[in-house]
């Protein structure tokens, strides 16, 4: 299996219960998160915490620290990038019809 495809399993087993199972849309309690860079992924998941500089798109404080998923942060956030491209490519072929 690739990065995106283990990325995927941990993000539907731990991420949709607030995030939207297509994390390009807004969830019930998450933002969309397609395209979240490794910074952003690494604090929130591990430490609940935003990289400096970042402007959050929520202000709620829901997110719970995950630390049993250290060891997936890449794959995580593999499946997020492959997410947000499979969407700007679905808008552009959307756009030529």
């Amino acid at each position: 299996m690739t990065p995106a495809e283990h990325g995927r399993i941990v993000y539907v087993t731990n991420c949709v219960a607030c995030h939207n199972p297509n994390p390009n849309l807004a969830g019930s309690k998450g933002p969309p998160i397609a395209g979240s860079p490794r910074e952003l992924v690494y604090d929130r998941v591990l430490y609940v915490k935003y990289p400096p500089g970042y402007k959050p798109k929520r202000t709620t404080h829901n997110m719970k620290a995950l630390p049993q998923l250290a060891n997936r942060i890449d794959d995580l956030t593999a499946f997020l990038a492959e997410a947000a491209k499979n969407e700007a490519a679905k808008n552009e072929a959307a756009k030529k019809k």
